[in-house]
């Protein structure tokens, strides 16, 4: 017989064995949970903080006062000594050009040797440059182009021209070949001009390749092999044009982690995110057209459903079809600076839990994170997170007063004017003498040139003109000008740019391809948690998306007028 203190005591350890070994396994679980939360980047990003130091943005310099003369370009130092490999096509042999770092720090380089054989199409493309100063120099590793197989993974760390950032945009893909018969990598790390120049790296982060130029449909991209630097290497370091393949080349070598490589290599796509809900296909009447869109429905913590989408595409009558029903929706809120609409309806669809949403914001931390856009009919769209949150400025776009000028005794003279035209608007005849805009001297052709770049269409200014013997006022709101859609192939692309791709307040970058009328979709990542809200087609490689803590700020405002 067990004495009553003792049994107290073995019951008591009992009860704490039993607390202990429940504390445990249910710290276990929590911590299982978290780990296996952890969504999947398709870089690591160790990775890529190592080589997006050594990525760099560059444009000519006048040597004299150091102003731009060349369109922006994109290279990468791949020796603590400075040396750079771009793009023939980009560069003039003794010329000078900014480097901007992705730190913002700048610096000057000088253009070496250029390699072209064929001018017509700057075949092979092949160009060294060198930073000016002293070292040592952030610089990414250089890889073998002859380690790399069909369908292995790379990414492109770059910085397109489009874009108002002086940020590498990353951007991911596979071989598609590798060797064409013009001597390039194919792959489907995506580009545009201003990536010209860039490094495309394997996935252990060497460069494999360098951006050259892009076919007419989306994916289709073409590297110089890192091999043929390697080859002509000592011929690239003298500051001139080579118009022929040099007859002493260097040696190669052997790449140490071609098998590491490889078994990376075959590393298979990432799988699809398991996850309940679907975006929703809005249709309305917008300047007399039938527009389809996309939206997503979220629950509320008051247990109401909103539904966003992108306002600039939302017009009349917004309604949701499913099967044979028709589903009225009602505008609930328009918030221009976001481009967010808030939608309600009767029914209930499919919908993210806003409890459930994290409120992280979008840190550089999640560069490279893989991403889905969820398009209905379980179609998807993969792509990487390529640069984080940013405030995305309104681009200028040219304004005109309709209207022909010609110096004409040192003021510019209106010599025609569109009677439909913005100068017309306000006043304004042939013959009219310009000068000032916004107080500002215009008297002479130089001057009202280079005023005239700093407004956009829009814009009012007040314009002091001579009429026969009088100076007068009136104000002037500029026209569009009209502007043709450049023919380079990073304008082809399926449905077009979204008419509003600017001035957001918060946006992050990925590389998807998206189209126009699939904005308003959910983003989500490997886990199927709810990352943003796709806003717009910006360009040929990039797509906008609203980061879910802006969503959800905004949400909170919607809820509070529900």
């Amino acid at each position: 017989m067990i004495p009553r203190s003792k049994k107290f005591a073995i019951s008591t350890f009992l009860q704490y064995l039993i607390k202990t070994i429940l504390y445990l396994i249910t710290c276990s679980t929590y911590c299982f949970a978290q780990t296996g939360r952890s969504a999947v980047h398709e870089i690591p990003r160790s990775v890529i903080e190592r080589v997006q130091t050594a990525s760099i943005k560059m444009f000519g310099i006048d040597s004299l006062s150091g102003q731009q003369n060349s369109a922006p370009f994109s290279g990468v130092i791949v020796h603590s000594d400075g040396t750079i490999l771009t793009v023939a096509h980009a560069t003039r042999p003794g010329n000078f050009y900014r480097v901007i770092f992705s730190d913002g720090t700048q610096g000057i380089a000088k253009a070496l040797g250029r390699l072209v054989v064929d001018q017509q199409s700057n075949l092979p493309d092949i160009a060294m440059m060198k930073m000016l100063g002293q070292g040592p120099w952030p610089y990414a590793e250089m890889g073998w182009s002859s380690s790399i197989t069909e369908n292995q993974l790379c990414f492109g760390l770059s910085y397109p021209e489009t874009l108002p950032f002086n940020i590498p945009f990353l951007r991911t893909g596979r071989i598609l070949k590798k060797l064409d018969n013009f001597g390039f990598i194919q792959s489907s790390s995506i580009m545009e001009p201003g990536d010209s120049g860039g490094p495309l790296f394997d996935a252990l982060g060497r460069v494999i390749g360098l951006h050259s130029r892009i076919d007419g449909a989306e994916g289709i991209n073409f590297e110089v092999p890192i091999n043929s630097y390697r080859s002509y290497w000592q011929s690239l370091t003298n500051p001139v044009v080579i118009s022929s393949y040099p007859v002493s080349t260097d040696s190669i070598g052997k790449d140490p982690q071609q098998k590491k490589l490889f078994k990376l290599g075959i590393k298979k796509p990432a799988k699809h995110p398991k996850t309940n809900f679907q975006p929703i296909q809005i249709s309305s009447t917008l300047d007399g057209d039938s527009i389809l869109l996309l939206g997503t429905a979220f629950n509320l913590g008051n247990n109401k459903q909103v539904i966003l989408s992108k306002s600039s595409l939302i017009g009349e009558a917004p309604i949701v079809k499913i099967g044979n029903r028709i589903h009225v929706l009602r505008i609930l809120l328009r918030d221009e600076k976001s481009d967010l609409a808030a939608l309600v309806s009767d029914h209930q669809f499919p919908s993210v839990d806003v409890s459930k949403v994290a409120r992280q914001s979008i840190s550089d931390s999640f560069v490279g994170l893989n991403l889905w856009s969820l398009l209905g009919d379980d179609q998807r769209k993969f792509g990487v997170l390529g640069m984080s949150s940013q405030t995305f400025p309104r681009l200028p776009v040219p304004g005109t007063f309709d209207a022909q000028m010609q110096e004409i005794e040192g003021l510019p003279t209106l010599t025609k004017v569109d009677s439909m035209g913005a100068a017309a608007r306000a006043g304004l005849r042939v013959g009219d003498r310009m000068l000032t805009l916004n107080n500002r001297d215009v008297s002479s052709a130089i001057k009202i040139n280079a005023v005239m770049q700093q407004f956009s269409a829009g814009d009012t200014l007040q314009v002091q003109y001579r009429r026969g013997a009088a100076d007068l006022y009136t104000n002037v709101i500029l026209s569009n000008w009209p502007v043709r859609e450049n023919p380079h192939p990073a304008n082809n692309i399926p449905k077009g740019k979204s008419v509003r791709r600017d001035n957001f307040l918060r946006v992050f970058l990925h590389d998807s391809r998206i189209h126009a009328d699939e904005c308003g979709s959910p983003v989500v990542d490997s886990k199927g948690n709810f990352i943003g809200l796709n806003i717009a087609r910006f360009s040929h490689t990039a797509c906008l998306a609203i980061p879910r803590d802006t969503i959800l700020a905004f949400l909170s405002t919607v809820e509070h007028m529900l």
